[in-house]
């Protein structure tokens, strides 16, 4: 039984988002009219309307004229709270902005734009896309804003949010007003980042910090005989002084090697192992190291930086990823 009822609901939603689709088209800008805007009434404004029809048939049931006067007055109340509510979406023009991409787990940020109608307030706006919260506007002092809303990312590549919606049920609550929208807009979501231990396997001879014998400037070694040619300022006069005898400073230098994050370091499932591989990429970026990526397919050069670590994590988002959207 509930999955027969289930069925025609599937059909329904189907069709409404079809319909939907070409009324209300993707886009990265677009300004609310009449083909844009819904109005219904709200649950206050039902119980309003039972309430003035009560008064309008007791009004007539006993010929009561100040009944029938209030019951006018009532009619003309609701009319004129539809233009206000209805006005208060129309003209409103909403463009989409920069996003900023997020590891699973967190949320992403998307930036919208409003701007109001020329010469017209709007007030109490309500901005809410299904899975994440809602953000209150108004454009009052300013006919300007610019809103950032939040969205939770359960999955990595590419996150395009389902339709917007924006209503507002201004200035009594007798009505409600709405439009969904279906704004161009995605970002980029990187594999969530697990600690683990660099893999040994990756190890290899020349890390970082190993000391080069040869000549270098950074750090004391020790001494050394002197031999003819030695640099006169290595000289350990200190030492010739005491002994007479002639040494020569030893200092070394260290150089600065560059790692790589291996996919076949790994033996775990598919995205376990892009979980650890994006932890490394953002402990390296964070360390200033420089460090390669390797990919079924796929080699990055070694380097280092925010650029290139962005790049390295979206390589890791992509890998064998298809677009995703929101819900």
């Amino acid at each position: 039984m509930f999955s027969l009822l289930r069925r025609p609901r599937a059909i329904f939603q189907q069709w409404s988002e079809d319909w939907l689709s070409r009324r209300l088209p993707k886009s990265r800008s677009l300004t609310l009219n009449q083909r844009r805007i819904f109005i219904l009434p709200t649950r206050d404004g039902l119980g309003y309307l039972m309430m003035l029809t009560a008064i309008f048939i007791g009004g007539i049931n006993y010929a009561n004229s100040l009944m029938l006067g209030i019951a006018f007055l009532l009619v003309s109340l609701f009319l004129i709270s539809i233009l206000h509510t209805y006005g208060n979406l129309s003209g409103l023009q909403i463009s989409a902005g920069r996003t900023e991409n997020a590891f699973v787990g967190e949320d992403a940020v998307f930036w919208l734009s409003l701007q109001g109608a020329a010469k017209q307030q709007h007030e109490s706006i309500r901005l809410t896309w299904q899975s994440g919260a809602g953000e209150l506007v108004d454009l009052i002092e300013s006919p300007q804003q610019q809103v950032r809303m939040l969205l939770p990312v359960h999955q990595r590549g590419h996150f395009s949010p389902k339709r917007l919606k924006i209503e507002t049920c201004f200035p009594l609550g007798l009505l409600r007003a709405w439009s969904w929208i279906d704004m161009d807009m995605s970002c980029l979501v990187y594999p969530k980042p697990i600690k683990n231990a660099y893999p040994e396997s990756l190890y290899r001879n020349g890390e970082e910090g190993d000391q080069l014998v040869q000549e270098g400037s950074d750090d004391f070694d020790g001494l050394k005989d002197y031999v003819a040619g030695d640099n006169p300022r290595h000289i350990a006069w200190k030492n010739y002084a005491r002994s007479g005898d002639l040494y020569s400073k030893v200092f070394v230098g260290y150089e600065d090697h560059e790692r790589w994050l291996d996919w076949q370091a790994y033996g775990d499932e598919i995205e376990l192992r892009l979980s650890k591989l994006s932890y490394w990429v953002v402990r390296l970026r964070d360390q200033d190291h420089s460090f390669g990526l390797r990919l079924p397919g796929i080699e990055i050069a070694p380097g280092r930086g925010e650029q290139h670590a962005r790049h390295c994590l979206e390589a890791l988002a992509l890998y064998q990823s298809q677009v995703l959207t929101d819900g």
